[in-house]
């Protein structure tokens, strides 16, 4: 059907499994798609109006100034032969379908499958309806147990197969017997229905189970529900489950419905478990972690195994019901409440401990924190006595937002939450300096120039000393960008004096002492420009930064430029580029691999120069950079110059191209890859 149709929907009902057949028929076909093959899970997706920027995420393409999310999608797509799953779109139907009828028209190599619970009406859709599994001799009325039982043979097709294959890992010996016919018959051979019953022969017989049935449907279907008995037997099937679980385990079921995504234990406690002055009343912390395994046995919480941590996640089904049982006991508020303040305080942790050895491990688990992080974000910005709180959980991820590739994300953050919570307070500066460095990455220089006085003006009036020194910062950052770099140095050798007098003597005086380097070395005063450097890598290094060092090692290589000291500057780069890798500093590469480039061309290696030049253009335009990158330093000028005179047009532009041609991380290793070094040019 995908290669008839360019839009192919998987209709049925919830649990018949469109999502497992999707997926499967995408990982088999991953070869058919060159440019890329994406399954985007959109049951986390609450309301239409983000269905684009979830797209754009799971893509990979990120928000650029002045283009809509909308039209990065389409440019982005619009040269691809690429597959897109968009899975669970049946409460986002409407927008799916005016999202995927624009991708299509400007995307001709474009295919998507998707999943719903109905079609999403779109011109030239193809659907493809997922029936549930056959039940041996079914020729009754759907979800009558009666029919042959008899002592004929049970042929192991379709439910009756899966349930016997489900049974047999839990029951050694299991085999199929009209028993299971009949279960199966129950259950309308709904393949989530089946495999939450086979669980259930881990505390009941089968007979037991059979016999159990007729009174565990009766008492949780929801008769005056519209729509087909299928429907109405998932529910019931999910229902089932929770019937079945102990009180407290129910209890823990809902609130970690509050999870947007997987979590690790540590959360689970900090959100679930009560206060001791709620002990007989709720959650005991030391009953949490079985009441957890207890879930995962019943195979309503999953077990994630990450290789570093171990982590549960939940089905979109289960967490609705939890979710709708949360709502039931009343208790929504609260737990979300205790989901922020956990998400808050590993914000905080985050912050504080950044400028340090473990940034590699940060970035990494903030970004698998995100989702619950964007949770945490909505849930403070969408109460008005809880945004300034909402704030300062923004302004603490500043750093991730910077350094970790998430500039365009946390800039929308950030502006929201100040345009809700702008009154004078402890989270104001931190929040307003961020916003100012995020905005002078995206090119704008006014904005971020108003947002960096109004930071200094809050932070005076607070004698905040480390927010003054970033703020200042922040305005020599948009003095250097608008041609003042004298202007600019003073102001960064004040910042620097700042942080040493109480300010931030981590970071903050290392990004001083960075961009006072960097101002020198405009000037050509580059002995002055070396001092500064050595003292900023001393500073990061007996912290074990890696971050700031990298934009230090940057600005060594652009005096070894300057110097005609082309090895030296190769180095240079490659280390800086080493560093930024390990955080996912996108801005950070971009600038870098020019530099290379810059540093091959002088080398000689024109050919490698050429290809670079192509890999940053690549760089720029994944992360949507191409518009905001600084160009004062005149090195990508420089490579292309050199290189296009020594190759020829046709020669660069066929090098350009390997390079541009590659995917980012194949690029990122050619560019760190160990070359010979060529004669100096």
């Amino acid at each position: 059907m995908l290669g008839e149709s360019r839009l192919v929907t998987l209709t049925g009902v919830g649990g018949v499994g469109k999502t497992r057949l999707a997926s499967r028929v995408a990982h088999g076909m991953t070869v058919c798609f060159p440019g890329g093959v994406w399954l985007v899970e959109l049951s986390p997706v609450r309301a239409p109006e983000l269905l684009v920027d979830a797209l754009r995420s799971a893509l990979g393409v990120p928000a650029r100034p002045g283009v809509t999310a909308t039209a990065a999608l389409e440019e982005y797509l619009s040269g691809r032969r690429a597959l897109i799953v968009l899975d669970t779109c049946e409460h986002l139907v409407d927008a799916c379908a005016e999202v995927v009828s624009s991708l299509l028209r400007a995307a001709p190599g474009l295919r998507v499958l998707a999943t719903s619970r109905r079609a999403l009406g779109v011109r030239g859709e193809s659907r493809f309806h997922v029936e549930p599994l056959p039940v041996e001799g079914d020729h009754g009325p759907a979800g009558d147990p009666g029919g042959d039982t008899g002592a004929a043979p049970v042929a192991l097709e379709g439910a009756v197969a899966l349930f016997t294959d489900r049974a047999a890992s839990l029951v050694p010996g299991f085999t199929a017997t009209p028993e299971v016919v009949r279960l199966c018959r129950w259950l309308d051979g709904i393949p989530l229905a089946i495999e939450l019953a086979a669980v259930r022969l881990r505390s009941l017989p089968l007979e037991q189970l059979v016999d159990r049935a007729d009174e565990r449907f009766d008492l949780l279907a929801d008769a005056g529900r519209a729509g087909v008995a299928r429907h109405r037997t998932l529910r019931t099937a999910v229902g089932w489950s929770h019937e079945l679980c102990e009180p407290l385990e129910r209890l823990l079921w809902a609130r970690l419905s509050v999870f947007a995504a997987d979590f690790d234990f540590e959360a689970a406690l900090a959100v679930c478990a009560d206060a001791e002055s709620d002990v007989g009343t709720g959650l005991r912390g030391e009953d949490v972690e079985d009441l957890l395994l207890a879930l995962v046995d019943r195979s309503i919480v999953s077990r994630v195994d990450t290789g570093a941590t171990v982590r549960f996640s939940m089905l979109g089904t289960f967490r609705e019901y939890g979710a709708a049982w949360l709502r039931e006991l009343g208790q929504t508020a609260l737990v979300r409440r205790r989901h922020r303040d956990h998400y808050l305080s590993l914000a905080r942790r985050f912050d504080a401990e950044w400028f340090g050895p473990g940034q590699a491990s940060w970035y990494a688990r903030v970004r698998r924190e995100l989702p619950n992080l964007r949770t945490a974000l909505d849930f403070c910005l969408a109460n008005p006595a809880e945004r300034a709180t909402g704030l300062d959980l923004a302004g603490r991820l500043a750093f991730f937002w910077l350094a970790c590739g998430f500039v365009a994300e946390g800039r929308r953050h950030l502006r929201r939450a100040l345009s809700l919570a702008r009154a004078p307070g402890p989270a104001l500066p931190q929040a307003l300096w961020a916003s100012a460095w995020l905005a002078d990455l995206q090119g704008d220089v006014d904005e971020a120039n108003d947002l960096a006085t109004e930071c200094l003006a809050q932070s005076f009036a607070r004698e905040d000393l480390a927010a003054v020194g970033w703020g200042t910062v922040c305005c020599a950052n948009t003095g250097v960008r608008a041609g003042y770099v004298n202007e600019a140095l003073s102001m960064y050798e004040q910042a620097r004096e700042t942080h040493q007098q109480g300010g931030d003597g981590g970071a903050g005086l290392a990004m001083a002492l960075t961009g006072q380097a960097y101002a020198l070395s405009r000037l050509g005063r580059f002995d002055e420009a070396l001092a500064c450097l050595r003292w900023q890598r001393s500073l990061c290094d007996s912290w074990g930064d890696i971050w700031v060092r990298s934009s230090g090692e940057w600005v060594s290589g652009l005096i070894a430029v300057a110097r005609e000291d082309y090895a030296a500057a190769d180095r240079y780069a490659r280390a800086s580029l080493r560093h930024k890798t390990l955080v996912h500093d996108s801005h950070g590469m971009a600038i870098v691999l020019a530099s290379l480039a810059r540093s091959a061309a002088g080398l000689g290696d024109m050919d490698r120069a050429a290809r670079l030049l192509g890999s940053g253009e690549l760089v720029e335009d994944s992360f949507g950079l191409r518009l905001c990158l600084p160009r004062a330093d005149g090195q990508r000028e420089q490579a292309e110059s050199r290189a296009r005179a020594a190759l020829g047009d046709r020669r660069f532009d066929r090098a350009f191209a390997r390079g541009r041609e590659l995917d980012v991380e194949s690029a990122l290793a050619y560019a760190l890859a160990d070359t010979p070094t060529g004669t100096r040019t």
